[in-house]
């Protein structure tokens, strides 16, 4: 299971590249594995100089975050989501107050200087 930040990486198919590495002959193993490690540096480069900054939303985030998880930190995780949820869900339905309007304060009397 790859994440995002593996996923920007091995754009081009380096993937492909990275299951041929054991059939190639030992001494060129290590320059294409240094060769597929400076694309994949590349590949991130372009992806974070081209990209607008998001810094994602927290279900987003715990989702992503649930997936390499086991267990009970799977059920931890399932409970804040289901949290977030209800209180959005209140916050939805929630009466709003109406805005308070200041009152105009009264002139003070000039004094005679």
């Amino acid at each position: 299971m790859l994440t995002r930040l593996d996923q920007i990486a091995n754009q081009n198919h380096l993937q492909l590249v990275k299951a041929l590495l054991p059939h190639l002959p030992t001494h060129s193993q290590k320059t294409f594995s240094i060769l597929i490690k400076l694309m994949e540096i590349q590949n991130i480069m372009k992806y974070y100089t081209e990209q607008p900054e998001d810094s994602g939303d927290l279900l987003d985030i715990l989702a992503d975050l649930k997936e390499y998880c086991e267990g009970e930190e799977q059920e931890m995780i399932d409970q804040a989501l289901q949290m977030i949820s209800m209180i959005e869900l209140y916050q939805m339905f929630a009466p709003q107050p109406e805005p308070v309007q200041e009152e105009p304060k009264p002139e003070e009397p000039r004094k005679a200087t």
